[in-house]
């Protein structure tokens, strides 16, 4: 349980406001702190208009459900701010402990994971917007089902918020909730058709920063020179975060170094070329620019020793101060070991003793389709996102790097919520894959786009099964001819569980792909499935309709 006074921040600064005055300024105080309140009629008017919404968007999500139209979540909030346009400001001064937000291009839903299990660990209750989006419309869906149709929040004491937040959309939410801790985790390339370069995207959080008010505290990740550069003239506290020492890595890593996607790549002060003296991935790293001398800031939460247990067990050894801590992550790769130190870094902010830290890391469970396990007919299924270069790039190292050879089932869609430009793939190191696959699948809207990639990387196109998201063209035309033909001269082998190849050219669909993927894994096995984002949401509605996982939107915070 959480301890009755304060543990002193961590921070050098020692003028720093314990944790009862940050809630001050990241939400309304409770009645006992004395403010200035609105006149009880405008109060109890807006509470009505509150609870209007609230029973609207409510209603909404039920019809939704009732009709089988996804989750019945996002439209939760959508209807609710159309009835009210305040009804996220109004809700969220409610929650006695604030609101932390996380963002970045990668890592946004892990990271917020461990910090409500260390939180929960600590005995807060904690709200997410895992239901919904992370757009305007599902944060305010996170509030409204945890809302009463009075128009307050639902055991609001002793609550705080953990909020996943677009890139994009996170000016137009901190104006709505002023946050008490902002987690930025890194910053790449990502859907260029929505955001454009990294550039856009840092001038709009910088955007989103001025709004915040100095009681705010920044976690930023002090090896992405595009995150440490936003602490530049912020009044408010800064926590930086890093890992300090080499890591180990594989013989031929630096052959493989031409692959790494630099997003960048030149001083934020004077245009310079930054120089690296130790180098993780893509610009993550131990940087400097020796025209101005801007370098990595010094991290107050930082990685001193990392040991890789097993594929799923990654031991470290923390440093805060003179404090030294041991931490077990429960998932494979680095990028897990940044997000874990993230919320590490958040936790502390907020004054969190680190048993709860450590207990809440080490407990947590891999999350909707970040390293999620799930059981199907005897085999494992590993469900591993890969929505940008980069982030596919450490999927392939964490993969491939220990000369295990996998079961892999690749999905590539060019969905609007993917980005449908998908040249992309031709930065993702798909060498690594070669000679590392048992069988290998590939489907997707784009799955010719990704076969073709991989005959590029010099993987042959003999040891690729290839069933594509809708029957080709070519393929209707040929229908009738090749029906006939094949009622008479193929048969389904179904003892020994394979499809005929002339079978296998005929099927399309992400349920025919998961079959195919599924029988060439043999029992007792694991089959890695890496999609990009609507290809994961098409894997898991064809799995929930099998019984094998609930539906992703069940098991919703209290």
């Amino acid at each position: 349980m959480r301890k009755e006074q304060p543990s002193q921040p961590i921070s050098s600064e020692s003028d720093q406001p314990p944790r009862e005055s940050l809630m001050e300024t990241a939400s309304l105080p409770p009645p006992d702190k004395g403010i200035t309140r609105k006149p009880r009629p405008m109060r109890r008017q807006r509470a009505v208009r509150a609870g209007v919404a609230v029973m609207a968007g409510r209603t909404a999500g039920a019809i939704s459900r009732r009709l089988h139209i996804g989750g019945g979540t996002s439209i939760v909030g959508v209807v609710a701010q159309r009835v009210y346009p305040d009804i996220v400001e109004h809700l969220a001064t409610e929650l006695e402990h604030g609101s932390v937000m996380i963002t970045g291009t990668n890592g946004k839903t892990t990271t917020s994971s461990f910090i409500a299990a260390i939180l929960r660990d600590d005995g807060l209750r904690v709200w997410r917007n895992r239901e919904g989006s992370n757009l305007v419309g599902g944060v305010a869906s996170s509030l409204v089902i945890r809302a009463q149709p009075n128009g307050h929040l639902r055991r609001a004491g002793q609550a705080i918020s953990i909020l996943e937040v677009d890139e994009a959309a996170l000016p137009q939410i901190v104006r709505s909730i002023p946050p008490r801790v902002i987690v930025f985790t890194n910053l790449f390339r990502d859907q260029l058709d929505r955001y454009g370069e990294v550039d856009s995207v840092v001038s709009k959080w910088k955007q989103a920063i001025a709004l915040l008010p100095a009681t705010t505290t920044l976690v930023l990740n002090a090896d992405d020179p595009t995150i440490a550069q936003l602490g530049d003239g912020f009044a408010g506290r800064c926590l930086y975060y890093g890992i300090e020492t080499a890591l180990e890595r594989e013989e031929d890593e630096t052959k493989a170094d031409h692959h790494q996607v630099i997003d960048a790549r030149v001083c934020s002060n004077c245009g310079h070329d930054y120089e690296y003296d130790l180098h993780f991935y893509s610009h993550m790293g131990h940087y400097h620019c020796p025209q101005c001398g801007k370098k990595r800031p010094q991290p107050d939460v930082r990685v001193t020793h990392v040991q890789v247990d097993t594929f799923d067990r990654i031991r470290l050894q923390i440093q805060v101060a003179d404090q030294q801590r041991e931490l077990i992550v429960p998932l494979p790769g680095l990028y897990n070991i940044y997000n874990a130190l993230a919320a590490s870094a958040a936790s502390l902010a907020l004054d969190t003793p680190w048993e709860p830290i450590i207990s809440g890391i080490e407990q947590s469970k891999p999350v909707f389709g970040r390293g999620e396990r799930i059981q199907a007919d005897g085999k494992t299924m590993r469900l591993l996102l890969a929505k940008n270069p980069t982030g596919f790039n450490e999927v392939l190292r964490t993969l491939f790097s220990d000369g295990t050879t996998r079961h892999i089932l690749f999905i590539l869609n060019d969905n609007i919520a993917d980005g449908q430009d998908i040249s992309w793939i031709w930065d993702v190191d798909f060498e690594r894959a070669l000679g590392q696959t048992q069988t290998l699948v590939i489907s997707g809207t784009r799955a010719l786009d990704l076969a073709l990639r991989l005959k590029y990387a010099g993987i042959n196109e003999q040891t690729m099964t290839i069933i594509p998201a809708t029957r080709l063209k070519a393929q209707k035309n040929t229908q009738t001819t090749r029906s006939r033909h094949l009622k008479k001269n193929q048969i389904i082998n179904k003892e020994e569980g394979q499809l005929p190849e002339a079978i296998n050219e005929r099927l399309y669909g992400i349920k025919n792909a998961l079959n195919s993927a599924l029988q060439q894994t043999p029992v007792g096995e694991t089959l890695f499935v890496v999609p990009t984002y609507t290809g994961l949401l098409e894997v898991h509605r064809e799995l929930e309709q099998r019984g094998f996982t609930p539906h992703y939107w069940e098991g919703r915070d209290a």
